[in-house]
């Protein structure tokens, strides 16, 4: 993850297992004293090497609509209603 944060904020393109390598996702905050780690840039970095991007604990609608937008793969949430909701309204929940 930390290669990923430092290859988006530098544009550069970071040695991170993808999957081959065994890896098929990240899990992350969505920041982390202040960092903001959730960015388009982060979540192009790894969707370029074939990782999914689970973001944690997100409970507010708003956020959860924001990082759906952003082209996250997977909210966890300790509100699952909540979200059930948000991706019910945008035709996502099967």
């Amino acid at each position: 993850v930390a290669r990923l944060v430092a290859a988006a904020r530098l544009g550069r393109r970071p040695r991170v297992p993808g999957p081959a390598g065994g890896a098929v996702c990240v899990q992350v905050p969505t920041r982390v004293r202040g960092l903001q780690i959730v960015t388009s840039r982060f979540l192009a970095a790894a969707h370029r090497h074939g990782l999914a991007v689970h973001v944690w604990t997100v409970d507010d609608p708003g956020e959860m609509r924001r990082l759906l937008d952003l082209g996250v793969d997977g909210i966890i949430s300790d509100r699952p209603r909540v979200l059930r909701g948000v991706l019910t309204e945008r035709g996502a929940w099967h």
